[in-house]
């Protein structure tokens, strides 16, 4: 992987945006692109994951199981996501597991070489510990209008993202229908009707796991 792409990972991660620039390109340095076909698992729960991971193409799952038995979806990785930035400071277990949905391209930062990096830079040292502080004020606040976004809207952003993350439209829906409900926090019955409601108003075409996005413009007004 050459340094102009590890360096438009390391750009796609809010943690890093802040860095001046020779502070990144220390931190590109250390990138390494893993490529991982469709239902790969990439870890599982109970691994100890010892690197950093941004999604740079794709569609990655986190799911655990529930005391049930039963797996339970927490969130989609979409291009420009990443997860596992505790792995950069300690190497503790994972309490859940990541799967490709779709054939994906990562690129990872291993625990070791990025302490390595944080003993020879105070100076990055710093600068994290600034943004981070700002992540998490901003994570509060996202959290806000999480909460009050309706139903429409939540999934129009999923269709949106999940078109872009294929780069595909029409596009075949990585998850079941009832995984997309857990993934929103909502019921099933209440997804088919929010993609009915979308059909109505011409936005969306939708046949089985099928979906033509016919109004761009239109979804990301309901964002």
């Amino acid at each position: 992987m050459d340094l102009q792409q590890a360096l438009e990972c390391v750009n796609l991660v809010p943690m890093f945006h802040s860095l001046p620039e020779d502070q990144k390109t220390e931190v590109a340095k250390l990138v390494v692109q893993h490529d991982y076909p469709k239902g790969t698992i990439i870890y599982l729960a109970g691994d100890t994951v010892g690197h950093f991971m941004i999604l740079e193409a794709g569609q990655v799952k986190i799911s655990q199981v529930a005391a049930n038995g039963k797996e339970q979806l927490l969130k989609v990785l979409q291009p420009g996501d990443f997860d596992g930035e505790a792995a950069l400071f300690n190497g503790d277990q994972r309490n859940v597991t990541a799967t490709a949905l779709v054939d994906s391209n990562v690129c990872q930062i291993e625990q070791g070489a990025f302490q390595k990096l944080l003993q020879k830079s105070p100076e990055l040292s710093v600068s994290l510990l600034q943004t981070l502080s700002q992540q998490i004020n901003n994570m509060q606040a996202e959290k806000t209008i999480s909460s009050t976004s309706d139903m429409a809207g939540k999934l129009a952003k999923y269709l949106l993202e999940t078109s872009a993350g294929l780069k595909e439209n029409p596009f075949k829906l990585p998850l079941k229908k009832k995984d997309i409900a857990t993934f929103l926090g909502t019921t099933p019955e209440t997804i088919s009707r929010t993609f009915k409601q979308l059909a109505a108003e011409d936005l969306v075409d939708v046949s089985g796991s099928k979906v033509r996005i016919l109004d761009e413009d239109g979804l990301s007004m309901l964002v």
